[in-house]
């Protein structure tokens, strides 16, 4: 990581939907999250955020729009010093600043641009944080990790790292995957070749590997299995189980995503059944969940 630039953890996703609304029920209900007032100024009308266990103000924003899309990424920093620093890399860069830096109605400072696949990225410091705890005792922590398919695998690593600031923990062979953290946690984004540029999949972290399987239970009680797991990576060492939302998006429940430090060496791992999960308990990686996880346009999608 670049010493210096601040950024300091994965905040929010913003995914669209045709009607938020009536994902609400869901994600709330069943996945674990909780519905809470937006940020003054910052979303559209319609748009639902939702706030996971931890103090983080909300974890997940579902916006009005195509089904599927991912609408922006949103990291934290650790002062407005750190945003500008942010925003005047991202200006030589000759990347799209959207907005700002700027002070916001709700007291947060933040820029807004676009990376070079025109994925929107936030970074934000003094975003207040929720000191009461959440009404529910099950459900996410925190959002862990967001997985992208990327058509310029080359030029959004060198985004990420050159110019944000992120390292890169592993990758599998040829660059089929690349792991990369912007604190000590082994990963918060990762990139994935794709033949476009989309959302592979969202995870979101709970306490360890007994609530992961709590988890798994709960969502089976609701009719919900998994489409991939309950399994560990080899990559960032986590337990996984992998779910479709009611409208195709692919979500996750992880935990125990090993932490690094300065002087760890990034390994290439083979992509194999047996490095994406270790355990060898997940059933492996079906072409359901590659054509999941693939999450093509509108235009492509099977019927």
């Amino acid at each position: 990581m670049r010493d210096g630039l601040g950024i300091t953890h994965l905040r929010s996703i913003d995914i669209s939907a045709e009607q938020p609304a009536a994902l609400l029920p869901f994600y709330e209900e069943t996945w674990g999250l909780e519905r809470v007032e937006d940020l003054p100024g910052t979303a559209a009308e319609g748009t639902i955020a939702l706030r996971a266990r931890g103090p983080e103000h909300h974890v997940l924003r579902l916006v009005a729009g195509d089904p599927h899309q991912l609408v922006r990424i949103a990291l934290g920093a650790r002062d407005a010093a750190a945003v500008d620093a942010v925003a005047e890399r991202v200006r030589a860069s000759g990347a799209q600043l959207l907005a700002g830096p700027a002070r916001r109605p709700g007291g947060e400072y933040a820029v807004e641009f676009t990376d070079p696949e025109g994925r929107r990225i936030e970074v934000s410091a003094d975003v207040p944080e929720r000191p009461d705890p959440a009404s529910r005792d099950f459900g996410p922590d925190r959002l862990s990790h967001v997985v992208l398919n990327t058509v310029d695998l080359a030029a959004s690593k060198a985004f990420f790292v050159d110019v944000l600031g992120f390292a890169v923990s592993d990758t599998y062979e040829n660059d089929q995957m690349v792991f990369l953290r912007c604190n000590p946690v082994h990963h918060c984004i990762v990139l994935a070749p794709g033949e476009w540029t989309s959302l592979n999949h969202v995870a979101f972290e709970v306490r360890d590997t007994d609530e992961v399987m709590r988890a798994l239970g709960r969502m089976r009680r609701a009719g919900v299995d998994t489409i991939w797991g309950p399994g560990r990576h080899g990559p960032g060492g986590n337990v996984f189980c992998y779910f479709l939302d009611p409208v195709g998006n692919v979500i996750e429940y992880t935990a125990e995503l090993i932490e690094v430090d300065s002087g760890w060496m990034p390994q290439e791992w083979a992509r194999t059944q047996e490095n994406a999960d270790v355990w060898g308990t997940s059933g492996g990686i079906t072409p359901e969940v590659v054509r999941a996880m693939a999450n093509p346009p509108g235009s492509e999608r099977p019927r």
